[in-house]
């Protein structure tokens, strides 16, 4: 049978086309900047390695709906594809810390931001049984809140066990405050805190505010209409049905 792409199908399709392409663009604007001697092997195998996350969380936004069975509403989907696509592709294929220094602040308080959005449409999910009211209002919420801390808190994680690895690497610059470094992998830093846990703290701070940015009005709209919530919700799609069809009992 065939199917027509319906209208939100093809304003995903396109808006994932448009970012590919770009991703594409970027990766051939540092090929040519390798064979010009512009950036070194590591700079280009670096963005080289983020051309291909950035394709794959791009990618991963429409997969899930497909795999877990669920749609989520446009502008959020959205969202996190360009989510995806600034975090990967702006950031590190065009390589926009090289001109911005402090565009990793921007990133976490956006970050804050789309997982707020994102807990709310799994609160809508997790509360789905709960009569409707204030008392759910606050529930979702809370978890959208809790849950946006939880994905920044994972993260930092991760940058300090990249950074305990080889700090020398280390995209969030705090590498930058090392004077000198010992034998028995401690160093001599230009701040009394130390340069990883400005940057930590830092971090955690802005993705709080954003966050609370997002959920304090969201609470309050919610909370004169909670059937507006229903906005930020993760519907469930019908389940896949065959094409063949029983036959007729005698």
């Amino acid at each position: 049978m065939h199917r027509t792409l319906t209208r939100r199908q093809i304003v995903l399709w396109s808006v994932w086309s448009a970012l590919i392409l770009a991703d594409i663009g970027g990766l051939i604007r540092n090929i040519v900047r390798l064979e010009t001697g512009t950036i070194a092997w590591g700079t280009f195998s670096y963005s080289l390695l983020h051309f291909f996350v950035s394709i794959g969380t791009i990618s991963a936004v429409v997969i899930a709906e497909w795999l877990f069975r669920f749609r989520a509403g446009m502008p959020l989907v959205i969202c996190c594809m360009l989510f995806a696509f600034i975090g990967n592709t702006v950031s590190n294929v065009w390589g926009i810390y090289e001109v911005f220094k402090d565009w990793d602040m921007i990133l976490h308080t956006l970050a804050g931001v789309l997982f707020a959005c994102i807990g709310l449409g799994l609160a809508s999910v997790l509360l789905k049984d709960q009569p409707e009211g204030k008392r759910k209002v606050v529930a979702g919420v809370l978890f959208a809140l809790f849950f946006s801390l939880a994905v920044g808190y994972l993260w930092e994680v991760y940058e300090f066990i990249v950074d305990s690895i080889d700090p020398s690497m280390s995209t969030q610059g705090w590498a930058d405050g090392i004077l000198e470094s010992y034998p028995d992998g401690t160093y001599l830093v230009n701040s009394r805190r130390g340069t990883a846990i400005l940057d930590t703290m830092y971090d955690m701070i802005v993705h709080l505010a954003g966050s609370l940015v997002t959920l304090v009005p969201l609470l309050i709209l919610f909370m004169k209409r909670p059937a507006r919530m229903q906005a930020f919700a993760f519907t469930p799609c019908p389940r896949r049905t065959s094409l063949k069809t029983e036959p007729p009992e005698a």
